[in-house]
C-alpha cells in the first residue's frame, strides 16, 4: 500500500520512538478497492500523552477515548489501540480500556471491510478476513453481528450505507441481526438518522428498499409504498420502486429534491381508488404534501426546505402547458422564484421517467415546456423586481401609500409579463404623471 510522505513520516516517528502504528479502516478498504483514500486514519499503541509529546502540532480532539489529531499536510486522526466497555445507551462506550495490540482493536470494530490495518513492516493485518469479503462485495460484522449492534444502533443504518455506496450485498446473518434489533434505532438521534439516510439516496435509493422494517417506526410511508401497487397505464411497479426509481434520475444529486422526491407519492396508499381494474390516486398530492410538513419537522431540516418541500410536492403533479398562462401561474400567482421553479422542473423530469414506457411519454410535454419557458423569462419580467420601476417611483409619482404601493406594482407586473414591451422606465413614468 502506497502512503502519502506525511503519513509514512508519522508512523515512522513513532516506529523511532519504540511504538507501532498503522494506518487503519476505511483508507484501507478504499485502497485494496482502486479507490484513491481520502483521508487517513491511525492506530497505535502509544498512549495520547507519548502523541502530544512526539509531535508539535496535535489537537485533543477525543482525549478520554484515547483519539488525538496531528496537524501536517492534512489532519490526521490517531487512536491508542482499545477496546470498549458496555454500550449503555446502544451508542456510546461507558469506557474505553487500553490494549496493547493492532489485532484487539481491529475486534471492536463494526465490519470485517473496515477492520484491517497496514505499515511497510508488518504489511496487511486482516484477521477477520476483510479482504476476502471485499472480493465477494459483502458487508459482514466483526465477529457476533448481534453484539455488534446492540452495542451501538446506529452500525445498522451504516451497513446500508456502505451496501448502497459500495454497491455490495449485506451477508445473511448481518441482515437477520439487522432485523432482530431494528427496534434499537429508537436509540439514535434523528439528526444521525437523517444523515445516513441522505447518503443512502445519494448512493443508490434502491437500498432504501431494503430497509423498510427497518425503519417502520421513523418512516412507516415506505412500507406502506411497498405494498401499495399501481395498476395503470402509466405505471409498472409498486409507489415506493416507482419513488425509488425517481431518484435515481436526480442527476447531480441535491438533498431537498431527494427529500421531496422520496415524499413526494406518500398521500398515494391513503388516496387509492380501485375502477374498472384501474387504480387511481386523486388528491394525493395535498396528502403528500401534509405527510411532508410532518416528516420535514421531524428530520429537522432546514427552514428553507421547510417551506419549499410541501409546496414542490403539492404541485409536483400539475400539467405545465407550454403557454403564458402556466408560467404566470407559477412564476407570479404561486411566487416562485428561479430556483423554485428549476427545482419543480427536475421533480418533474424524475417522476415522469421512473413511470411505465407509455407514462414516460409525457417527457415531450415537459420538454416542450421547458423549452417555451426558458424562451420566454428572459422577455418578460415574472417578479416585481424585473420591473423598470419601483416603490419609490410609484412614492414620487403617485399618491399611492402603504398596501396601495405594492398593489401598483403588482398590477403593472401582470400588464408588463403579457406586454414586455412596456416595460420601460419612460412608458411608466409617463402613465403616472398624468394619473397624478
Amino acid at each position: 500500500m502506497k502512503l502519502p510522505g506525511y503519513v509514512k513520516e508519522i508512523i515512522e516517528i513513532y516506529h523511532r520512538a519504540g511504538y507501532e502504528a498503522f494506518v487503519v479502516g476505511g483508507c484501507v478498504r478504499d485502497y485494496l478497492l482502486g479507490k484513491e483514500p481520502h483521508d487517513y486514519d491511525i492506530a497505535t499503541n502509544a498512549l495520547p500523552e507519548v502523541t502530544i509529546q512526539l509531535f508539535d502540532h496535535v489537537i485533543l480532539t477525543g482525549l478520554k477515548h484515547g483519539t488525538v489529531t496531528i496537524l501536517s499536510n492534512e489532519p490526521v486522526e490517531v487512536t491508542t489501540f482499545r477496546l470498549e466497555s458496555e454500550y449503555k445507551d446502544h451508542r456510546h462506550p461507558e469506557t474505553v480500556r487500553f490494549v496493547n495490540t493492532i489485532e484487539e482493536d481491529l475486534s471492536r470494530r463494526d465490519f470485517t471491510i473496515n477492520a484491517m490495518a497496514y505499515n511497510d513492516i508488518r504489511d496487511l493485518i486482516d484477521p477477520f478476513h476483510g479482504q476476502i469479503d471485499l472480493e465477494k462485495r459483502k458487508i459482514r460484522c466483526v465477529n457476533n453481528p448481534d453484539t455488534r449492534f446492540k452495542e451501538d444502533a446506529l452500525r445498522m443504518l451504516r451497513a446500508h450505507r456502505f451496501a448502497a455506496k459500495l454497491n455490495f450485498e449485506i451477508e445473511e446473518h448481518t441482515k437477520l441481526a439487522i432485523e432482530k434489533n431494528s427496534s434499537l434505532l429508537r436509540y439514535i438521534s434523528i439528526e444521525r438518522i437523517r444523515s445516513e439516510l441522505v447518503e443512502i439516496m445519494r448512493y443508490d435509493p434502491y437500498e432504501v428498499e431494503n430497509m423498510t422494517e427497518l425503519l417502520i417506526d421513523i418512516l412507516p410511508q415506505l412500507k406502506q409504498c411497498k405494498e401499495c401497487e399501481q395498476n395503470s397505464p402509466w405505471h409498472d411497479t409498486d409507489v415506493l420502486h416507482h419513488t425509488l426509481r425517481a431518484l435515481k434520475f436526480l442527476k447531480p444529486f441535491d438533498e431537498t429534491l431527494a427529500w421531496a422526491i422520496l415524499m413526494h407519492d406518500f398521500g398515494k396508499p391513503e388516496t387509492k381508488t380501485t375502477k374498472d381494474g384501474r387504480d387511481h390516486f386523486y388528491g394525493h398530492p395535498l396528502i403528500s404534501k401534509k405527510i411532508s410538513l410532518e416528516l420535514c419537522k421531524k428530520f429537522k431540516l432546514t427552514n428553507i426546505q421547510r417551506k419549499r418541500i410541501p409546496v414542490l410536492i403539492e404541485y409536483h403533479d400539475d400539467h405545465l402547458n407550454a403557454n403564458l398562462k402556466t408560467i404566470f401561474k407559477f412564476r407570479i400567482q404561486r411566487n416562485f422564484d428561479e430556483e423554485m421553479m428549476d427545482q419543480l422542473l427536475t421533480l418533474k423530469h424524475c417522476d415522469i421517467m421512473a413511470h411505465s414506457l407509455k407514462g414516460i411519454q409525457s417527457i415531450e410535454n415537459w420538454k416542450a415546456f421547458k423549452t417555451f419557458y426558458e424562451k420566454e423569462i428572459k422577455i418578460r419580467p415574472v417578479s416585481i423586481k424585473d420591473l423598470a420601476i419601483n416603490g419609490s417611483d410609484v412614492i414620487q409619482y403617485t399618491d399611492r401609500k402603504g398596501s396601495q404601493i405594492h398593489e401598483f406594482l403588482y398590477n403593472a407586473l401582470i400588464e408588463c409579463f403579457y406586454e414586455p414591451q412596456k416595460n420601460n422606465r419612460k412608458y411608466w413614468i409617463d402613465r403616472m404623471t398624468r394619473k397624478k
